[in-house]
């Protein structure tokens, strides 16, 4: 009993079975398969990283068919952690159909109405509570790497995305930020199920490129979140040349591969 349950398991984390049909999130980091805590990857100023943790949210999800007709899914909500299998895939209540699927459109993190805090009451959802000093309700994302410095020293990143704050001359918040995103990308599948992934090395260095020893935290600091958020954008499209954000300008520069 213990071996089949490590074998079914093992076929989650693979990620390329899944019972029913829904949605897959998948992981890469310069177009491959990402691997965790291993010291292998360099951004493109010049540092030397490793991935230990990737945890966000998606939601208000959509299926957008090729006739223009939409799928809506308006109560969605889907916790994605890479080192959880069963956060991997998203499956709905309600009818999945791809069959005429066009492109998927969802929110990176909440909305302003959906980011209550104490919504959720268990792990893992709720260890990605906001400070409510810092405006409350949750993290969007946390993605927590270590990386070589210039004398090879190892130091920690945070790049944990939620509310921003605007500050008065006193160092007090007196506003509050949402960097919350639409992302609508191309249909791709795998199997019955549509695929998202979220290229890590794309986060890092386009269109903004990142000097991770230019931070340690960023969730009292909304420039930086706004940077990375602009990044993060972009990393979901990263195989997809033809993604594109319903918020943003003609002119946003579209990702690139950058192998």
């Amino acid at each position: 009993m213990k071996k089949a349950l490590l074998l079914m398991l093992a076929v989650l984390i693979c990620g390329n079975v899944f019972a029913q049909d829904g949605i897959v999130f998948t992981f890469s980091c310069n177009g491959n398969p990402l691997k965790l805590n291993e010291m292998i990857y360099k951004s493109s100023r010049g540092l030397t990283y490793q991935v230990s943790q990737v945890q966000y949210f998606v939601t208000d999800i959509k299926i957008i068919n090729k006739d223009k007709s939409v799928k809506d899914f308006p109560e969605s909500c889907h916790y994605v952690d890479v080192e959880i299998a069963r956060t991997l895939q998203w499956t709905p209540a309600e009818d999945f159909n791809l069959q005429n699927a066009d492109s998927i459109e969802f929110t990176f993190g909440f909305s302003a109405a959906q980011n209550r805090s104490y919504r959720f009451k268990n792990p893992p959802e709720n260890l990605m509570f906001w400070p409510d000093y810092l405006g409350g309700g949750y993290h969007y994302m946390k993605t927590n790497i270590l990386y070589l410095d210039a004398e090879g020293n190892t130091n920690a990143f945070n790049c944990h995305i939620g509310r921003g704050q605007v500050y008065n001359a006193e160092g007090e918040p007196i506003e509050y930020i949402d960097n919350d995103f639409r992302v609508k990308i191309p249909v791709k599948r795998q199997g019955n199920n549509a695929v998202i992934n979220l290229d890590i090395s794309t986060m890092f260095d386009y269109p903004n490129a990142a000097l991770f020893s230019d931070y340690h935290g960023i969730m009292n600091n909304q420039k930086a979140m706004k940077t990375f958020s602009e990044n993060i954008k972009a990393a979901f499209c990263f195989t997809s040349p033809s993604c594109t954000s319903p918020k943003a300008s003609a002119d946003t520069p579209q990702p690139q591969n950058h192998n």
